[in-house]
């Protein structure tokens, strides 16, 4: 439940981007792991660098939405664009200590898919375009 109350969190923040409410429900030492399939991916740390990478994500792709899913058995948000191709895969991983005693949370860490290839499961069938 508590990485589900997360990944809601995490989808209004982004939706409204609200700078204030992301950083509030991100662990102060949060890690984000960026897959991109190429050497501009990496390791940030930190609230700040998070926040900022998550928002270029978004500014990166104007047309895009976010949507819940699950993403190896876990809560997760994709980056669609309108035709539906998939452009990001983010999974939430909560803080093992607010896990334990079922506390409101923060995420401690993020792992960003945005490697073209291994998001092309993601993008075999595509839903219709809102």
């Amino acid at each position: 439940m508590l990485r589900d109350d997360l990944a809601a969190g995490l989808l209004r923040a982004l939706q409204r981007r609200d700078d204030p409410a992301l950083a509030s429900i991100l662990s102060p030492d949060v890690r984000m792991l960026v897959d991109t399939g190429d050497r501009t991916g990496g390791e940030l740390h930190g609230r700040a660098p998070v926040t900022r990478a998550l928002n270029d994500l978004l500014v990166g792709h104007p047309d895009a939405s976010l949507r819940s899913v699950h993403v190896n058995g876990g809560p997760g948000l994709a980056v669609r664009l309108r035709d539906g191709k998939v452009v990001g895969v983010l999974a939430i991983d909560p803080r093992a200590d607010d896990v334990a005693a079922g506390a409101g949370g923060s995420i401690a860490e993020l792992w960003l898919c945005a490697s073209p290839g291994k998001l092309a499961h993601w993008n075999r069938r595509r839903p219709i375009a809102d």
